[in-house]
């Protein structure tokens, strides 16, 4: 009842904005460049093969790309961990904090973005600079995850 009468109040408030008013700027002074907000967009990926499901939930804000990464295959060892990247074109190319096997490594992930889905590979990995990286990535798994509707965070 309370959240009713509080949404009752609300929208009766009238939004429009207070006029206001600016001290004139000194004469040969740059105005401010005005303001430019990007939209955070938010992306949830799954795959399901048998029992074993993989999740990728991606926050992408501009160029930055933060997010999680969770590989829960039913039998094994499972891997989960932040994201953080880029997003250059249909491609983000990230730094996954792999934890899994009681172990918490840097994995490099590239994803690429294809219409409703996110493709990415896995496969035999070497330690390069501080993280490791595909030995060859142009073999491997290819992961296909289909793009479902982010459920709430915990």
């Amino acid at each position: 009842m309370a959240a009713v009468l509080l949404a009752l109040m609300f929208s009766g408030c009238d939004n429009r904005s207070a006029p206001t008013t600016t001290a004139p700027a000194e004469p040969g002074a740059t105005p401010p460049a005005p303001a430019t907000q990007v939209q955070a967009q938010q992306m949830c990926y799954r795959q399901v093969v048998g029992r074993d499901t993989t999740m990728v939930r991606l926050l992408i804000s501009g160029a930055t790309v933060t997010g999680e990464l969770a590989v829960l295959p039913a039998e094994k060892d499972r891997a989960r961990g932040s994201l953080q990247g880029t997003l250059a074109g249909q491609q983000i190319v990230a730094d996954w904090q792999r934890v899994g096997e009681g172990q918490t490594q840097v994995h490099e992930v590239t994803f690429t973005l294809a219409g409703d889905s996110l493709r990415w590979r896995e496969g035999a990995r070497t330690e390069k600079g501080g993280k490791w990286v595909l030995a060859n990535p142009a073999q491997g798994y290819e992961y296909v995850l289909r793009k479902v509707a982010c459920s709430p965070q915990r």
